[in-house]
């Protein structure tokens, strides 16, 4: 299952000057109603990577927590038919279908990555999928309205965009969230996660 930690407003700076206080337009301000994935050592430690040596590939993907975040690194290949690498949530069954939006706080280099909310639950099955712009190495926000979410087929291993945006009801059953390398390409990646919100 998905973990949960209710932070709410948590990044919004409490009152000393009037400067600080007009920070309510904070990207990383979330409603006290947010589903929150707050990973490191202290939060959410429980992804796992999934590469594409599952299907015979050599891509590497070495994941590991330090005290606030998630740090997924390492090298994507397309030797012997691969070209992936991910990390995924623990499988379970968790209703997104209340939420609007997902905002994710990140850092990248390398390789960008798209996030998965897989609505079956298996990979070939297809997914709902955003790409993410690739990363300078700095810190950044990413807001993400849940409707522009687009479905996504796995035919012949490689994703095949379908147009089909995701809807509320693909969101009622939602079996694993994934954050995988997007362009099937060789290259090397770091990938560093603070959290994950649905509001």
């Amino acid at each position: 299952m998905l973990s949960r930690v209710l932070i709410g407003s948590l990044f919004v700076v409490a009152a000393c000057s009037e400067a600080e206080q007009a920070q309510v337009d904070d990207p990383l301000a979330f409603s006290d109603d947010a589903m929150v994935i707050d990973f490191g050592l202290s939060g959410d430690s429980s992804w796992f990577s999934v590469n594409d040596t599952v299907m015979g590939g050599v891509s590497t993907g070495e994941l590991t927590y330090i005290e606030d975040a998630l740090v997924f690194e390492g090298v994507v290949s397309t030797d012997s038919n691969g070209g992936f690498t991910s990390v995924r949530s623990e499988s379970g069954e968790d209703d997104l279908s209340e939420y609007d939006r997902v905002v994710i706080h990140l850092r990248s280099e390398g390789q960008p990555f798209t996030i998965g909310l897989s609505h079956r639950p298996f990979f070939t099955q297809g997914q709902y999928r955003h790409d993410l712009a690739a990363g300078t190495g700095e810190w950044q926000v990413i807001e993400i309205p849940m409707s522009e979410f687009e479905l996504v087929n796995f035919n012949g291993g490689t994703p095949s965009p379908t147009g089909e945006p995701m809807e509320p009801e693909d969101r009622e059953e939602i079996f694993y969230m994934e954050l995988m390398s997007e362009l099937f390409v060789d290259g090397d990646f770091r990938l560093e996660v603070d959290l994950i919100a649905f509001d």
